[in-house]
């Protein structure tokens, strides 16, 4: 080693730096907060969203917003009924708010809405089956489909009046219930001479009777019965879909002669009523769309009609004109010893138990049964 060398080394020793004779020294590196690429990304706290492909079309408005909700609706199997009807509460609740905007909307201003409803003499019970059924239904599916970015409707809740829930209605008494059906018999206007015996005999809700087709006039093994579904009119829930014997009291009066000799599809108004003819074809919402419910005109011409009878009858005398047939049914079907199950299939009531789910219930058992019933006159 040269003397060069030894004396470099021995000076580097004392210093504490090493000199590299061969190699120029490295740039030295910088910090590894300067170097995105020195470091490891575990999380990236804002991540930015993919748009999905129904947001990229602009789903802005509510009136967007229900129309995709109503194609969903109507695809998979829901009632043709309801669009039309949520179609005109969505419009109110826009109506309200003044803008048109979905994805705005607030918790606050659903619960203002609701106040709002109820100082204006909504029924809560409408209120919170009606119209906030809807709002719910829509943003829950804007919701899961992206079209919006909250639910604003959840938590939003009714405050029950108790006084009000145990205020039930009542059954027409035997007096009552002679004296409509007997003002019936003199009829000749069919809602007025069918429904009230319809709506009696077989406890089932008038909008379900109001709103029957020819078509749903039907014979079962041999049995003369009437098809209740969605497809003529609004129900309620699933166990309101059935088919139901007719009574033999109004057989022996004429009614299926009536049937047969009705021109039209409706068996109790016409398409100038509101009906719309046809096969139950689903029209898209907004273009010629069947009406909620059909037959509104012709329920409140009846229930006119009952008002006029004299009897105190009435939401003040807590007896429904037309829904006091239901209660009269089922406490008529109780006193003839009807079992429960049987009763249940015939008005339409889902059965409460899981025990009286097992089995279903035959036509033939029905009209069995539903002989034991006497009409009051």
């Amino acid at each position: 080693m040269s003397i060069q060398i030894m004396s470099a080394l021995l000076q580097s020793r004392q210093t504490g730096q090493v000199t590299r004779t061969r190699e120029p020294a490295a740039a030295p590196r910088p910090a590894a907060s300067a170097s995105p690429a020195s470091v490891v990304v575990l999380h990236r706290p804002n991540p930015i969203p993919v748009p999905a492909p129904e947001r990229d079309r602009g789903v802005t408005t509510f009136a967007a917003l229900f129309a995709a909700w109503s194609r969903y609706h109507l695809s998979t199997g829901g009632a043709p009924t309801t669009p039309p009807y949520w179609q005109v509460l969505i419009t109110r609740f826009a109506t309200f708010l003044g803008h048109d905007r979905p994805a705005d909307v607030t918790s606050h201003d659903i619960r203002a809405y609701r106040d709002h409803l109820i100082a204006n003499g909504r029924r809560l019970r409408t209120a919170r089956h009606s119209d906030f059924a809807a709002l719910r239904a829509i943003y829950h599916f804007g919701v899961e489909n992206e079209l919006v970015p909250t639910n604003p409707t959840i938590g939003v809740k009714f405050k029950a009046d108790r006084l009000a829930a145990a205020e039930t209605m009542s059954a027409f008494s035997s007096d009552e219930a002679r004296a409509i059906l007997s003002a019936a018999d003199r009829q000749t206007i069919p809602s007025r001479r069918w429904i009230p015996w319809l709506t009696a005999m077989t406890g089932s809700r008038v909008a379900a009777i109001a709103n029957l087709r020819k078509q749903d006039v039907i014979e079962v093994e041999g049995v003369w019965c009437l098809r209740i579904s969605r497809q003529a009119g609004p129900i309620k829930t699933a166990a309101s879909e059935r088919i139901v014997p007719i009574h033999p009291a109004i057989l022996e009066r004429g009614f299926l002669a009536f049937v047969e000799k009705t021109q039209r599809e409706r068996l109790f108004f016409g398409e100038s009523d509101g009906a719309v003819s046809g096969s139950g074809s689903n029209p898209p919402v907004g273009q010629g769309a069947r009406p909620y419910n059909p037959a509104r005109s012709t329920i409140r011409r009846v229930t006119e009609w009952l008002h006029g009878l004299g009897l105190e009858i009435g939401r003040a005398a807590k007896k429904d004109p037309n829904h006091a047939w239901r209660h009269w049914f089922k406490e008529q079907a109780f006193a003839a010893g009807i079992p429960e199950k049987i009763t249940d299939a015939i008005v339409g009531h889902a059965q409460p138990t899981t025990s009286r789910r097992y089995g279903a219930v035959s036509i033939a058992a029905m009209e069995s049964e539903l002989r034991k019933i006497r009409p009051p006159v």
